[in-house]
Protein backbone atom coordinates (compact mmCIF):
# COMPACT_ATOMS: atom_id res chain seq x y z
CA UNK A 1 0.00 0.00 0.00
CA UNK A 2 1.29 3.49 -0.76
CA UNK A 3 2.44 5.40 2.33
CA UNK A 4 0.46 8.50 3.42
CA UNK A 5 2.01 11.74 2.43
CA UNK A 6 3.83 13.50 5.31
CA UNK A 7 1.55 16.54 4.94
CA UNK A 8 -1.55 14.40 5.65
CA UNK A 9 0.05 12.89 8.78
CA UNK A 10 1.01 16.36 10.06
CA UNK A 11 -2.57 17.61 9.60
CA UNK A 12 -3.92 14.68 11.60
CA UNK A 13 -1.45 15.31 14.45
CA UNK A 14 -2.37 18.99 14.44
CA UNK A 15 -6.10 18.19 14.69
CA UNK A 16 -5.48 15.75 17.59
CA UNK A 17 -3.35 18.34 19.39
CA UNK A 18 -6.04 21.00 18.96
CA UNK A 19 -8.75 18.69 20.31
CA UNK A 20 -6.62 17.75 23.34
CA UNK A 21 -5.85 21.40 23.99
CA UNK A 22 -9.53 22.28 23.86
CA UNK A 23 -10.39 19.47 26.30
CA UNK A 24 -7.69 20.64 28.72
CA UNK A 25 -8.94 24.23 28.52
CA UNK A 26 -12.56 23.21 29.19
CA UNK A 27 -11.59 21.00 32.16
CA UNK A 28 -9.38 23.77 33.59
CA UNK A 29 -12.14 26.40 33.29
CA UNK A 30 -14.67 24.06 34.92
CA UNK A 31 -12.26 23.48 37.80
CA UNK A 32 -11.63 27.21 38.27
CA UNK A 33 -15.38 27.91 38.24
CA UNK A 34 -15.97 25.23 40.88
CA UNK A 35 -13.23 26.63 43.13
CA UNK A 36 -14.67 30.14 42.80
CA UNK A 37 -18.19 28.95 43.63
CA UNK A 38 -16.96 27.10 46.73
CA UNK A 39 -14.95 30.14 47.80
CA UNK A 40 -18.00 32.37 47.43
CA UNK A 41 -20.07 29.99 49.57
CA UNK A 42 -17.59 30.40 52.43
CA UNK A 43 -17.76 34.21 52.26
CA UNK A 44 -20.70 36.45 53.19
CA UNK A 45 -21.37 40.12 52.59
CA UNK A 46 -21.20 42.48 55.55
CA UNK A 47 -20.97 46.24 56.01
CA UNK A 48 -18.59 48.44 58.02
CA UNK A 49 -19.15 52.07 58.93
CA UNK A 50 -16.97 54.58 57.08
CA UNK A 51 -17.19 57.20 59.86
CA UNK A 52 -18.19 57.69 63.50
CA UNK A 53 -21.93 58.08 63.99
CA UNK A 54 -23.89 59.26 67.02
CA UNK A 55 -27.29 57.93 68.07
CA UNK A 56 -29.92 59.74 66.00
CA UNK A 57 -27.66 60.43 63.00
CA UNK A 58 -29.11 59.63 59.59
CA UNK A 59 -27.11 56.95 57.75
CA UNK A 60 -26.15 57.74 54.16
CA UNK A 61 -25.34 55.16 51.49
CA UNK A 62 -21.67 56.22 51.48
CA UNK A 63 -21.46 55.60 55.26
CA UNK A 64 -21.62 51.83 54.65
CA UNK A 65 -18.69 49.97 53.10
CA UNK A 66 -19.39 46.52 51.65
CA UNK A 67 -16.88 43.83 52.73
CA UNK A 68 -16.58 40.04 52.41
CA UNK A 69 -15.89 38.04 55.57
CA UNK A 70 -15.74 34.29 56.41
CA UNK A 71 -19.15 32.80 57.21
CA UNK A 72 -17.97 31.32 60.54
CA UNK A 73 -16.68 34.72 61.66
CA UNK A 74 -19.92 36.42 60.60
CA UNK A 75 -22.00 33.96 62.63
CA UNK A 76 -19.87 34.62 65.72
CA UNK A 77 -20.46 38.39 65.53
CA UNK A 78 -24.24 38.32 65.71
CA UNK A 79 -27.12 39.57 63.54
CA UNK A 80 -25.26 41.51 60.85
CA UNK A 81 -26.98 43.91 58.46
CA UNK A 82 -27.68 41.83 55.36
CA UNK A 83 -27.20 43.00 51.79
CA UNK A 84 -30.90 42.97 50.93
CA UNK A 85 -31.66 45.03 54.08
CA UNK A 86 -29.21 47.85 53.41
CA UNK A 87 -31.46 50.13 51.36
CA UNK A 88 -34.67 49.52 53.34
CA UNK A 89 -33.39 49.18 56.92
CA UNK A 90 -30.26 51.35 57.04
CA UNK A 91 -29.89 53.97 54.29
CA UNK A 92 -31.65 57.27 55.18
CA UNK A 93 -32.66 55.80 58.56
CA UNK A 94 -31.66 57.03 62.01
CA UNK A 95 -29.10 54.92 63.85
CA UNK A 96 -30.20 53.91 67.34
CA UNK A 97 -26.78 53.94 69.07
CA UNK A 98 -23.27 55.37 68.85
CA UNK A 99 -20.94 53.50 66.51
CA UNK A 100 -17.31 54.00 65.51
CA UNK A 101 -15.64 53.89 62.13
CA UNK A 102 -14.91 50.30 61.00
CA UNK A 103 -17.54 48.82 63.36
CA UNK A 104 -19.69 46.18 61.69
CA UNK A 105 -23.22 47.34 60.85
CA UNK A 106 -25.75 45.26 62.80
CA UNK A 107 -29.46 44.95 62.10
CA UNK A 108 -30.18 46.08 65.66
CA UNK A 109 -28.41 49.42 65.08
CA UNK A 110 -31.45 50.82 63.28
CA UNK A 111 -34.73 51.87 64.86
CA UNK A 112 -37.78 49.84 63.81
CA UNK A 113 -40.95 49.39 65.88
CA UNK A 114 -40.79 46.11 67.78
CA UNK A 115 -37.31 45.34 66.43
CA UNK A 116 -34.94 47.07 68.79
CA UNK A 117 -32.89 46.08 71.80
CA UNK A 118 -30.45 43.24 72.53
CA UNK A 119 -33.13 40.55 72.20
CA UNK A 120 -33.68 41.40 68.51
CA UNK A 121 -30.01 40.67 67.77
CA UNK A 122 -30.29 37.19 69.29
CA UNK A 123 -30.10 34.04 67.18
CA UNK A 124 -33.23 31.86 67.47
CA UNK A 125 -31.16 29.10 69.11
CA UNK A 126 -29.55 31.34 71.74
CA UNK A 127 -30.53 32.97 75.03
CA UNK A 128 -28.81 35.46 77.32
CA UNK A 129 -27.95 34.47 80.89
CA UNK A 130 -26.40 36.46 83.70
CA UNK A 131 -23.40 34.95 85.48
CA UNK A 132 -22.21 36.14 88.92
CA UNK A 133 -18.47 36.86 88.81
CA UNK A 134 -15.88 37.53 91.48
CA UNK A 135 -15.70 41.34 91.48
CA UNK A 136 -12.26 41.26 93.15
CA UNK A 137 -10.84 39.13 90.32
CA UNK A 138 -12.82 40.71 87.46
CA UNK A 139 -10.67 42.39 84.77
CA UNK A 140 -12.36 45.76 85.29
CA UNK A 141 -12.28 48.22 82.39
CA UNK A 142 -10.32 45.77 80.22
CA UNK A 143 -13.53 43.83 79.53
CA UNK A 144 -15.74 45.36 76.83
CA UNK A 145 -19.18 44.49 75.49
CA UNK A 146 -18.71 42.26 72.46
CA UNK A 147 -15.60 40.55 73.88
CA UNK A 148 -15.54 36.77 74.26
CA UNK A 149 -14.69 35.22 77.62
CA UNK A 150 -13.95 31.88 79.27
CA UNK A 151 -15.81 30.99 82.48
CA UNK A 152 -13.79 29.40 85.29
CA UNK A 153 -14.97 28.11 88.65
CA UNK A 154 -14.10 26.06 91.74
CA UNK A 155 -15.68 22.56 91.64
CA UNK A 156 -15.37 19.59 94.05
CA UNK A 157 -13.17 16.56 93.44
CA UNK A 158 -13.54 12.94 94.61
CA UNK A 159 -10.94 13.65 97.29
CA UNK A 160 -13.25 16.19 98.92
CA UNK A 161 -11.18 19.20 97.86
CA UNK A 162 -11.97 21.91 95.34
CA UNK A 163 -10.19 22.58 92.07
CA UNK A 164 -10.38 25.42 89.53
CA UNK A 165 -11.73 24.32 86.13
CA UNK A 166 -12.21 26.10 82.83
CA UNK A 167 -15.94 25.40 82.50
CA UNK A 168 -16.99 27.08 79.23
CA UNK A 169 -14.91 28.76 76.53
CA UNK A 170 -15.71 31.58 74.10
CA UNK A 171 -18.95 33.17 75.31
CA UNK A 172 -19.94 36.55 73.88
CA UNK A 173 -20.44 39.32 76.46
CA UNK A 174 -23.61 41.37 75.84
CA UNK A 175 -23.81 43.24 79.16
CA UNK A 176 -21.44 44.16 82.00
CA UNK A 177 -22.96 44.82 85.39
CA UNK A 178 -26.37 45.17 83.70
CA UNK A 179 -25.18 47.80 81.18
CA UNK A 180 -25.84 46.87 77.56
CA UNK A 181 -24.06 49.49 75.47
CA UNK A 182 -20.82 51.44 75.58
CA UNK A 183 -22.36 54.79 76.52
CA UNK A 184 -24.48 53.34 79.34
CA UNK A 185 -21.62 51.16 80.56
CA UNK A 186 -19.38 54.17 81.08
CA UNK A 187 -22.10 56.32 82.65
CA UNK A 188 -21.46 59.04 80.09
CA UNK A 189 -22.66 60.10 76.66
CA UNK A 190 -19.12 60.79 75.49
CA UNK A 191 -17.65 58.32 73.01
CA UNK A 192 -14.15 58.82 74.44
CA UNK A 193 -15.10 57.92 78.02
CA UNK A 194 -17.40 55.13 76.83
CA UNK A 195 -14.38 53.28 75.46
CA UNK A 196 -12.95 53.03 79.00
CA UNK A 197 -15.40 50.29 80.02
CA UNK A 198 -16.85 49.50 83.48
CA UNK A 199 -14.59 49.78 86.51
CA UNK A 200 -16.40 47.48 88.94
CA UNK A 201 -19.10 44.84 88.46
CA UNK A 202 -20.29 41.55 89.94
CA UNK A 203 -22.21 40.11 86.97
CA UNK A 204 -21.84 39.72 83.23
CA UNK A 205 -24.49 38.69 80.71
CA UNK A 206 -23.47 36.28 77.95
CA UNK A 207 -25.05 34.48 75.00
CA UNK A 208 -25.37 30.68 75.22
CA UNK A 209 -27.07 27.93 73.23
CA UNK A 210 -30.53 26.84 74.36
CA UNK A 211 -30.69 23.70 72.21
CA UNK A 212 -28.28 21.05 70.96
CA UNK A 213 -26.90 21.35 73.59
CA UNK A 214 -28.95 23.41 76.04
CA UNK A 215 -26.01 25.16 77.69
CA UNK A 216 -28.35 27.42 79.66
CA UNK A 217 -29.83 24.48 81.61
CA UNK A 218 -26.48 22.69 81.86
CA UNK A 219 -24.91 25.78 83.42
CA UNK A 220 -27.83 26.08 85.85
CA UNK A 221 -27.35 22.47 86.95
CA UNK A 222 -23.60 22.80 87.28
CA UNK A 223 -23.99 25.86 89.55
CA UNK A 224 -25.29 23.44 92.20
CA UNK A 225 -21.67 22.43 92.78
CA UNK A 226 -19.91 25.73 92.09
CA UNK A 227 -18.19 27.26 95.11
CA UNK A 228 -18.42 31.02 95.00
CA UNK A 229 -18.82 33.25 91.95
CA UNK A 230 -17.16 32.51 88.62
CA UNK A 231 -13.86 33.91 87.39
CA UNK A 232 -13.57 35.16 83.81
CA UNK A 233 -10.77 35.16 81.26
CA UNK A 234 -10.88 37.53 78.27
CA UNK A 235 -10.17 35.72 74.99
CA UNK A 236 -7.89 37.22 72.31
CA UNK A 237 -10.13 38.80 69.68
CA UNK A 238 -8.46 36.93 66.81
CA UNK A 239 -8.50 33.53 68.55
CA UNK A 240 -11.30 31.00 68.62
CA UNK A 241 -11.18 27.51 70.16
CA UNK A 242 -11.44 24.43 68.00
CA UNK A 243 -14.97 23.99 66.69
CA UNK A 244 -16.99 21.80 69.01
CA UNK A 245 -15.35 23.06 72.21
CA UNK A 246 -16.44 26.70 72.03
CA UNK A 247 -19.59 27.75 73.87
CA UNK A 248 -20.21 24.37 75.53
CA UNK A 249 -19.59 22.87 78.97
CA UNK A 250 -16.20 21.12 79.07
CA UNK A 251 -16.65 17.39 78.42
CA UNK A 252 -14.85 16.42 81.64
CA UNK A 253 -17.41 18.38 83.67
CA UNK A 254 -20.60 17.00 82.14
CA UNK A 255 -20.90 14.58 85.10
CA UNK A 256 -21.87 17.54 87.28
CA UNK A 257 -24.76 18.54 85.01
CA UNK A 258 -26.09 14.97 84.83
CA UNK A 259 -26.08 14.41 88.59
CA UNK A 260 -27.48 17.82 89.55
CA UNK A 261 -31.09 16.67 89.09
CA UNK A 262 -30.68 13.66 91.40
CA UNK A 263 -28.14 14.80 93.99
CA UNK A 264 -29.27 17.13 96.75
CA UNK A 265 -27.71 20.56 96.91
CA UNK A 266 -26.51 19.85 100.42
CA UNK A 267 -23.56 17.69 99.38
CA UNK A 268 -21.68 15.98 96.59
CA UNK A 269 -22.22 12.31 95.92
CA UNK A 270 -19.17 10.39 97.06
CA UNK A 271 -16.96 9.14 94.26
CA UNK A 272 -18.84 11.03 91.57
CA UNK A 273 -15.91 12.92 90.09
Amino acid sequence: MPEEAPAVQNWRLLIVACVLGLVVMVVYNLHISKVRRESQKEQVTAFRYDRNLDSGDVVADEDLIRVKIPRDFAESIGRLLEEDEKDTLAVNQKISRDVSKDDFAMAGHFTMIGQTGPAYDLDQDKVQITIPVDSKKAPGRVLRIGNHVNILGMLPTKQGTYKMYRIIEWLKVVAIGGQTDRRAASGSGSRNTAESGVRSYSTITVEVNRREPDVSLQWGNLQTYLRGPAVIEICPSRFRPKKGTDGVIAAELMEFTRKAATVSTGGFEEGSY
